[in-house]
């Protein structure tokens, strides 16, 4: 499945693209059988949690938590699925989606992250995302990065579901620090005039997937429901799209053999693009978070 010069047309103007049932449910059937094993297992573990999961590697598998507890782990994130199982790797390169994202960014695509996140079920304080831009935190050479949801559930407004600012990509970047002037990963809404109540919420069926901007301003709000909302996220870039600055914490930039693997469309260069677009440097930070989930807490 590719897209049409419309939907393209719209991702450019809106900042963000939703493809409803884009994976068929038998694989999201599949991968949620193996998601279901991997939190059971980790679960069972009885091993002390230190700072909501530790340091984290570029390449590692790795579970965030919302507590240090080992008695009731409460999972909010494992970092790189894709790197310890072959659902989640051949989920990262699905012919439907690289060829989306391939028009999106123009034509070279070179895969980023992977994260599975957990919305904690409800009363579980701790997965709220605040409002946001993906380009704050890994400011590149342009701006030819896409940030991809895919829903392994069905995904309503009652389980806190993304939203996103329509058309914010063509903002100017907003600043990500708080009064301390350390980088805390959210956006003052109030201070920068961010009409939150005109946000767009993308909700969808198991199987759609969203793309949106790096430059998208976007959240997503506590979950409702009384069981954890799981969602796949996969970032990609542009092949000449070159981050420009080491902020501190473990990226698979600084391993350049893994940065040339990761190469899906497109071939190698040293030459990056460079755009006139807006940056503002992630730092300083207080410590080197685990997640930004325990950023967006440092106030």
């Amino acid at each position: 499945m590719s897209i049409k010069a419309n939907d393209v047309k719209y991702y450019k103007k809106k900042g963000y693209l939703i493809k409803n049932n884009l994976i068929p449910i038998k694989e999201i059937n599949k991968i949620n059988k193996l998601i279901y094993k991997i939190v059971t297992v980790e679960k069972s573990k009885k091993i002390k949690i230190n700072d909501q999961g530790g340091a984290q590697t570029f390449n590692n598998f790795h579970f965030v938590y919302n507590n240090n507890s080992s008695k009731n782990k409460e999972i909010l994130r494992l970092n790189n699925p894709q790197n310890n199982h072959k659902l989640f790797f051949n989920l990262s390169r699905n012919k439907k989606i690289i060829s989306i994202v391939k028009k999106l960014i123009g034509g070279s695509v070179r895969f980023h992250l992977g994260k599975l996140n957990f919305k904690l079920p409800n009363k579980k304080k701790g997965s709220e995302i605040e409002w946001h831009q993906d380009w704050a935190f890994y400011p590149h050479t342009n701006d030819d990065l896409v940030t991809v949801g895919i829903y392994l559930e069905d995904c309503g407004e009652k389980i806190g579901p993304l939203k996103v600012i329509s058309g914010s990509h063509k903002l100017s970047v907003l600043s990500h620090h708080g009064k301390d002037h350390y980088f805390n990963g959210k956006i003052n809404t109030r201070k920068n005039k961010i009409n939150i109540n005109k946000s767009v919420t993308l909700t969808g069926s198991a199987g759609t997937v969203v793309f949106f901007h790096c430059r998208t301003i976007h959240s997503s709000g506590l979950n409702h429901m009384n069981s954890s909302r799981p969602l796949i996220l996969f970032g990609y870039r542009a092949c000449d799209a070159w981050p420009i600055i080491d902020d501190g914490n473990p990226h698979h930039d600084t391993n350049f053999d893994n940065y040339e693997k990761n190469i899906i469309i497109g071939k190698k260069s040293l030459v990056p693009r460079c755009k006139n677009i807006p940056i503002i440097i992630p730092l300083p930070k207080k410590k080197n978070f685990v997640s930004i989930y325990q950023l967006q807490k440092n106030k």
